[in-house]
C-alpha cells in the first residue's frame, strides 16, 4: 500500500474512545465535560487540574486527544504540548484559549499542537470537527513517516541487494575481455550465457523492487518451483562460494510453493549470503532443507557460522540492526530486513533459531503449491 492510500485508510477514522481535558478552572473542566460528552457520547473523557497531573495521566495511559488551557500554572498549553508530544508522537493536542490570538495560534502550531480552538467558538458541533480533525491529521502524518522512513531504508538497501549480479556482469565482462585480447573465444559463449542471465536477474529484481518495495504494492503470486530459485542462488553466490572455498548444500528435489519467484530468489540469497559472511569457519558452510506440513512447505536455512545470542533473535529483523560492526562485517543491516518483508508479503513467516555453538538455523514458512494463479488485490 502506497503511502497516501494508506493515509487515505487513517481518514476513515473511527470515533475517539478516551479524550484528556487539561484546565485549572474547575467551571471550565466540568463545561467541556458536558460538550464533548454531547459531541462524542460513548468516549470516556477524563480532566487534569495541571499540567503535571495531566503528564502524569498521559503516561499512565493512552490518550486519543488531549484538549488543554493556554493560561495554566507552573506550564502553559504550548510548554505541556511540546513535553507531551516528546514523550508520545503524533499524540493529538488541541489548544483552547479564552482570547483569540493569532500570534498564539501560529506559535501552538509550529510546537506541534494540532489545532487551536478560542473557547469563545466551542460548540458541540465545532468542538466535534477540531477533534475528529486533529485525530486524521496525525494519524496521516504517522502513517506517511513510517512510510517515507521505509523507503528511505529500501533505498539503501538497493546497492546491497544489487551487487551480486552487477559482480557477475562485471567478472564475465572482464573475462570477455581477456579471451578477445588474447585470441581464444572458446569460453566466450558460455561467459554471453551467464552474463545474461546476470542481466534478467538484476532487470527481474528491480523490477520487483520497483513494484513492491518503492510503491508498496503487493507482488503477484503464482506456484513457484524452489528448484529453480535454488539454481539462480547458487549461480549468483558461486564468486563468493569460490572465494571464501565455501559449501551451499541444497535438496536435489526441492518443493514447489506458492509465492513469488524474484523475491523468494532473494530472500534465500540474502539468508544464505548471511549465513557465508557471519562466519569463522575455515569452510563455511550453508545448507538449504525443506519440510513438508499442513498446506506449507518450511525451509531450514542452517549455516555453521557466528550463530546469534538468544537476546538478539527478536531484533535481527528490525531495520539496520546490526550485532557486529561494518568494519568487522560488510552489509547494509537490511537484509534480514528485506527478507521478513518479502516473506511476509507471500503470506508466509520467518524466524531465527541459533542453537549455541551449532551456528543459525532460519526458518522459512510458506504456502504450498495451489496449482493456479492469484493476482493481487489492491
Amino acid at each position: 500500500m502506497s503511502a497516501v492510500l494508506a493515509a487515505r485508510e487513517v481518514a476513515k477514522i473511527e470515533t475517539p474512545k478516551s479524550l484528556l481535558v487539561v484546565d485549572d478552572s474547575k467551571a471550565e473542566r466540568e463545561i467541556m465535560l458536558l460538550t464533548l460528552g454531547a459531541a462524542f457520547p460513548a468516549a470516556e473523557v477524563l480532566t487534569a487540574a495541571h499540567p503535571l497531573m495531566a503528564k502524569q495521566m498521559c503516561a499512565d495511559r493512552r490518550f486519543d486527544c488531549v484538549l488543554t488551557d493556554y493560561n495554566m500554572p507552573d506550564m502553559d498549553g504550548v510548554a505541556l504540548a511540546g513535553e507531551l508530544i516528546a514523550a508520545t508522537a503524533y499524540l493529538p493536542i488541541i489548544l483552547m484559549t479564552s482570547v483569540g490570538d493569532e500570534m498564539l495560534a501560529a506559535k501552538a502550531l509550529r510546537s506541534g499542537i494540532s489545532d487551536y480552538l478560542p473557547k469563545s467558538r466551542i460548540t458541540t458541533e465545532s468542538i466535534r470537527r477540531t477533534v475528529e480533525r486533529s485525530i486524521q491529521a496525525c494519524g496521516q502524518a504517522r502513517v506517511i513517516d513510517e512510510q517515507r522512513g521505509e523507503l528511505e531504508n529500501f533505498a539503501y538497501a538497493l546497492a546491497h541487494d544489487f551487487k551480486q549480479p552487477i559482480r557477475q556482469i562485471v567478472t564475465f565482462t572482464q573475462m570477455i575481455s581477456d579471451e578477445i585480447q588474447i585470441g581464444e573465444a572458446g569460453e566466450v559463449h558460455n561467459h554471453l550465457t551467464f552474463l545474461g542471465e546476470a542481466a534478467r536477474r538484476l532487470g527481474k529484481l528491480v523490477d520487483v523492487m520497483s513494484q513492491y518495495t518503492l510503491l508498496n504494492q503487493p507482488p503477484e503470486l503464482a506456484d513457484v518451483d524452489l528448484n529453480r530459485v535454488l539454481a539462480s542462488v547458487r549461480a549468483s553466490i558461486a564468486p563468493y562460494l569460490a572465494e571464501r572455498g565455501g559449501e551451499f548444500v541444497a535438496p536435489s528435489q526441492a518443493p514447489t510453493i506458492r509465492g513469488n519467484e524474484t523475491l523468494m530468489t532473494q530472500v534465500l540469497q540474502n539468508l544464505v549470503m548471511n549465513g557465508l559472511q557471519y562466519n569463522r569457519s575455515s569452510v563455511p558452510r550453508v545448507e538449504v532443507a525443506a519440510r513438508s506440513g499442513a498446506g506449507h512447505w518450511t525451509l531450514e536455512i542452517s549455516d555453521n557460522g557466528l550463530g546469534i545470542e538468544a537476546e538478539y533473535l527478536a531484533e535481527i529483523f528490525k531495520p539496520l540492526f546490526r550485532l557486529h560492526a561494518a568494519s568487522e562485517y560488510a552489509g547494509s543491516g537490511l537484509g534480514l530486513t528485506l527478507a521478513r518483508k518479502a516473506v511476509l508479503a507471500q503470506d508466509g513467516a520467518i524466524w531465527c533459531e541459533s542453537p549455541p555453538g551449532r551456528g543459525s538455523v532460519f526458518h522459512v514458512r510458506l504456502p504450498a503449491a495451489q496449482g493456479t494463479r492469484r493476482t493481487p488485490q489492491h
